[in-house]
């Protein structure tokens, strides 16, 4: 059986993750206070469940997501395991890495931040934020290790 993966994302990839929940779950309770205003059903209640998602999707998510996500490079391929409530591990073989990219989101520039995309004839597999000089040096080398497997 092979071991979990070992390699973590960037710890800044907490506050990332935070900041996104923050603006869809700031969105979602806004809506629900103009809507709570506008319309006598709920009252309080319409908006203060909103409230309560937002400050635990904006505390806990994040950590959890981070705890969970791993991956690793192994002489089979790219190990990842990423997940909230339900884990998933995938293993993409050196032999369907058809190319390799880095993106960079405007929260991942903020934070000096990139994601590095395998795309395979299936999809694409993501290891999201990384230090932008450890995502270019993991894309080379991915890119590398595909290269050396024909």
């Amino acid at each position: 059986m092979i071991s979990d993966p070992a390699r973590r994302l960037s710890p800044l990839a907490r506050w990332v993750w935070a900041l996104q929940q923050l603006m869809f779950w700031g969105v979602v309770f806004v809506a629900a206070m103009v809507v709570s205003a506008n319309v006598d059903f709920g009252g309080a209640l319409l908006w203060a469940v909103p409230l309560v998602v937002l400050v635990l999707a904006v505390t806990s998510v994040p950590a959890l997501r981070w705890r969970r996500w791993r991956w690793d490079i192994r002489d089979e391929g790219i190990d990842i395991q990423h997940g909230t409530l339900a884990v998933s591990r995938t293993l993409v073989p050196w032999i369907r890495v058809q190319h390799v990219d880095t993106r960079r989101g405007v929260f991942e520039q903020m934070f000096g931040l990139a994601t590095v995309v395998v795309h395979t004839a299936a999809g694409g597999h993501t290891i999201p934020l990384l230090r932008r000089a450890d995502a270019e040096h993991l894309r080379e080398r991915i890119a590398g290790l595909a290269r050396s497997d024909d």
